[in-house]
């Protein structure tokens, strides 16, 4: 007990005084003591009530047929879904607040790779990620460059007192420099004289737009701690993936010319005779930067970075149930599930009913019982955000939108609960099913592990499986549904999962298979625990840190 008796005395009255009183059945009330509160909260049963097998029976039938193709996201499956939702939505009475007052916000995802990618230097050729780096996000489509001449600015700084370009002419010209600044022997800064850097270390794209303004057509960066570099720098590195990204903002290109960062080694091939010119500028006991001149050094090189782009489009379906508290209305608990899978191959579907119609159906569901709840006028008192999102399974991409473009601010999102297959029982389970594994919910706020408990333990009494929630599961599940996003932003979420069966990602995973009985039970514990967090006096504290 964190809380002291004073304080929970104090609470226990006010909530009594200030809160109405909801009667419960004798069971009830003996579970009601398993855990002390500090609060009452509105009796949410007749709410949760309506969350139904048979409600969730008819959506699961229609998200996972014939004409929804799959759902993959980009595809008029999806859309088809996301129009379905929608319609819930506004049978529901709920305020279209996303894009353009619709239901929808659209989401735009981006993957660039290499369709050629090389570096030669005479007749040496040499390898990505071992002698070169090259960020796809920072360098356009250049299918072929050759050149003759590469022209050294040591370190491609110009200033009042240091011009590394000295007045020479780059245009159209290859040019190289080190990264960094120049030191003196203690590893002060020649520019700042102290050990403190300029932005011409920490602002690593200042040089290349400085080289890009004078008409240069290409620039190495000689990097001497690339290995690292590239360990830090994985993921803009990576092409392997699709990312958000919005149309018709500027690229990380803009004002820039294409780049890569070299070892030392490659650097040597480039200067030539030159290297150890270049390796006294880079000697921290020479100080005389001032008096340093570009060389021109002859070489034959050639570089090929084509560029392959791809883009795709999808759709969050948004379900929004403002707050009835005129100050709490303003922080928001976002309750998720995704709607996407992955489509068809010819004439086989992948149905995708338990993954992830299933949680779908069960979001759309809880949204109807926070809808009547507030047609009651009994709350909620924080707002509500239902939200189904799409490219789960291309990466988790449609919570990965949503954190990045948000449309409710990040830092008043107390919570996110989400669902991701409720609707079958696994072999773990096969002689009960009354079950549901629980992801996520101590990771970051011994509030919402307690909440759940509690709900579960006076509503649903559901087994609950805490197995995937070891840090050390080998499947990292926690890692692998849309909560984790929210997560990654600093906000606890709650992780609701059936696990894996036989069916799982296969074209066998169908509506007949599903049991909407203990899906609708799984589906009111999660809205038990949303109703907690959406009508409790203060927000959950985050209090578990790693």
């Amino acid at each position: 007990m964190r809380t002291c008796l004073v304080i929970a005395a104090w609470l226990a009255f006010v909530g009594s005084a200030a809160v109405a009183q909801h009667t419960y059945d004798d069971s009830i009330t003996a579970r009601l003591s398993l855990r002390p509160r500090y609060y009452r909260v509105p009796d949410p049963r007749p709410f949760g009530a309506t969350i139904t097998p048979e409600d969730l029976r008819r959506l699961i039938d229609t998200l996972a047929s014939d004409a929804m193709a799959g759902r993959e996201t980009g595809t008029e499956g999806q859309r088809k879904a996301a129009d379905f939702i929608a319609e819930q939505f506004k049978a529901m009475k709920l305020p279209p607040v996303a894009d353009r007052n619709t239901y929808f916000q659209n989401i735009f995802l981006k993957r660039e790779s290499w369709a050629e990618l090389s570096l030669r230097i005479g007749e040496n050729t040499y390898t990505h990620r071992k002698d070169y780096l090259v960020y796809p996000a920072y360098n356009k489509d250049l299918p072929h460059l050759k050149a003759k001449e590469v022209i050294f600015v040591g370190y491609g700084i110009e200033t009042e007192k240091i011009n590394n370009y000295a007045n020479t002419d780059v245009r159209g010209k290859v040019v190289l420099f080190y990264s960094g600044e120049p030191v003196d022997e203690q590893g002060r800064s020649l520019l700042t004289r102290t050990d403190a850097r300029t932005t011409w270390t920490i602002d690593w794209t200042r040089k290349i737009k400085l080289a890009a303004q004078k008409g240069a057509s290409f620039v190495f960066i000689i990097d001497t701690a690339l290995t690292e570099t590239a360990r830090a720098n994985r993921r803009l590195l990576s092409t392997t993936g699709w990312t958000p990204w919005l149309p018709n903002t500027t690229p990380l290109y803009e004002g820039m010319v294409n780049f890569m960062f070299i070892t030392e080694d490659v650097a040597r091939a480039l200067l030539g005779k030159k290297t150890d010119d270049a390796a006294a500028l880079f000697n921290p006991n020479r100080r005389n930067t001032t008096a340093f001149k570009p060389a021109k050094i002859k070489s034959d090189l050639e570089v090929r970075m084509a560029k392959q782009v791809q883009t795709l489009e999808g759709s969050n379906v948004v379900g929004f149930i403002e707050g009835i508290d005129p100050l709490l209305k303003n922080e928001f608990v976002i309750v998720t599930a995704h709607y996407d899978h992955l489509g068809s191959s010819g004439e086989v579907i992948y149905y995708g009913a338990d993954d992830n119609a299933s949680g779908t159906a069960g979001v759309i569901e809880i949204a109807q019982a926070f809808a009547a709840a507030k047609a009651a006028g009994v709350g909620p008192k924080r707002s509500v955000v239902c939200m189904l999102v799409s490219g789960e399974e291309k990466g988790l991409l449609g919570s990965k939108f949503y954190v990045e473009f948000p449309l409710f601010p990040l830092q008043n999102t107390i919570a996110n609960v989400n669902i991701d297959m409720i609707g079958r029982v696994d072999n773990r389970h096969a002689n009960n099913p009354n079950y549901i594994y629980v992801i996520g919910s101590n990771r970051m706020s011994t509030d919402l592990h307690e909440i759940n408990e509690f709900a579960n333990a006076v509503y649903t009494q559901l087994e609950l499986d805490y197995k995937y929630n070891d840090p050390k599961d080998p499947n990292r599940f926690y890692e692998r549904s849309d909560h984790y996003n929210f997560a990654e932003q600093g906000i606890p979420a709650i992780f609701y999962f059936n696990g894996t069966h036989a069916d799982y990602h296969r074209p066998t995973d169908t509506a007949d298979k599903i049991n909407c009985e203990i899906a609708a039970k799984r589906a009111q514990l999660a809205f038990y625990t949303a109703w907690d967090l959406a009508n409790r006096p203060w927000r959950i504290a985050v209090d578990v840190r790693k």
